[in-house]
C-alpha cells in the first residue's frame, strides 16, 4: 500500500510541473525587456534646434540699438520703420522732416501716420500740423493713411484728433471743405469731455461762418455738454448762450 501511494504522489507532481513552469513564464519579464523600458526614462532625448529666422534676428538688433541710442542708417531706420515698428516710424519721420524738403514731409506724413495708427499717439500732434501744411502737397495715399490714423485715435476718444479732422475740413486742408463733417468732429471731441470744442462747436452752429442758417439743434446740444463740464466758466457761458438761444427768434441768432 505505501508502494501504490509513493506512486500516486510522484504521478501528481510530474503532472502538476508544466502548469506551475507555465504560470511562472507568464508572470516572468525579461530582463532585457525591464533594461530597455528604464532606459529610455533615463535618457532624455533632445528637441532639434528652432531654426533662426535672419530677417528677425536683424530686426530685433536694429531695435536694440534704436533704443539704446546708437545712431542707425537711413535705411536701417527706414527698414525697421516698414516692418511695423511704430517707435522707428516716429523716429523716422520726425527725421524726415527736420530736412524740411518737398520730398521728404510728404514721406514724413507717412510715417507720422504710421506710428499713428500704430498707437504712438505723440505723433497725432505732427501729423495735424504736415497734413494742413500748405507748403506740404500730398498724394491720395498719404492723404487716406492720414485720415484713417486720426479717425481711429478719434473715435477712441483722443479729442486732439478729432479736432484736427474738424479743423481739415474746416479749412479745406487737405480734404475738400465740408462745414457739416468739421462741425460732426467738433461734436466727437466735445461728447469725448472737450468743453472748448463744445463751445466752438455751439458758437459755430449758432453764427455759421459762411452765412449758413443757424444749426440750433446742434448748438443747444453743445452748450448742454458745456453745462455738463466741471469748468464753471464753461459753464456761466452756456447759461448766457442759452439764454440768447431762448430770447432771440432764429433769424436772428446770426446777427
Amino acid at each position: 500500500m505505501q508502494t501504490n501511494s509513493l506512486l500516486v504522489l510522484m504521478l501528481t507532481s510530474l503532472l502538476a510541473a508544466p502548469a506551475l513552469a507555465e504560470k511562472a513564464e507568464v508572470s516572468t519579464v525579461a530582463p532585457t525587456v525591464v533594461s530597455r523600458v528604464w532606459g529610455s526614462h533615463q535618457r532624455r532625448v533632445k528637441p532639434p534646434p528652432v531654426p533662426v529666422d535672419p530677417v528677425a534676428l536683424r530686426l530685433k538688433t536694429l531695435h536694440k540699438r534704436m533704443t539704446a541710442k546708437d545712431p542707425l542708417s537711413d535705411a536701417e531706420l527706414q527698414e525697421l520703420a516698414d516692418s511695423g515698428d511704430s517707435l522707428a516710424a516716429f523716429f523716422y519721420a520726425r527725421r524726415l522732416e527736420d530736412r524740411g524738403t518737398s520730398k521728404a514731409l510728404p514721406a514724413a506724413v507717412h510715417y507720422y501716420a504710421m506710428a499713428s495708427y500704430l498707437g504712438r499717439e505723440f505723433a497725432m500732434h505732427r501729423l495735424v500740423a504736415l497734413m494742413q501744411s500748405p507748403e506740404v502737397s500730398l498724394t491720395e495715399a498719404q492723404i487716406k493713411g492720414g485720415s484713417d490714423a486720426l479717425v481711429k485715435l478719434a473715435r477712441s476718444g483722443k479729442t486732439d484728433a478729432a479736432l484736427g479732422l474738424s479743423q481739415m475740413y474746416a479749412i479745406g486742408r487737405p480734404f475738400p471743405q465740408d462745414v457739416m463733417k468739421s462741425r460732426q468732429w467738433l461734436m466727437q471731441a466735445a461728447q469725448a469731455g472737450d468743453a472748448n470744442a463744445a463751445q466752438k462747436l455751439a458758437q459755430a452752429a449758432m453764427m455759421p461762418a459762411d452765412g449758413s442758417p443757424p444749426d440750433l439743434p446742434t448748438a443747444r446740444a453743445a452748450l448742454g455738454l458745456m453745462l455738463a463740464s466741471e469748468d464753471p466758466g464753461k459753464i456761466a457761458m452756456a447759461q448766457t448762450l442759452l439764454a440768447r438761444l431762448d430770447a432771440t427768434p432764429p433769424t436772428e441768432v446770426s446777427q
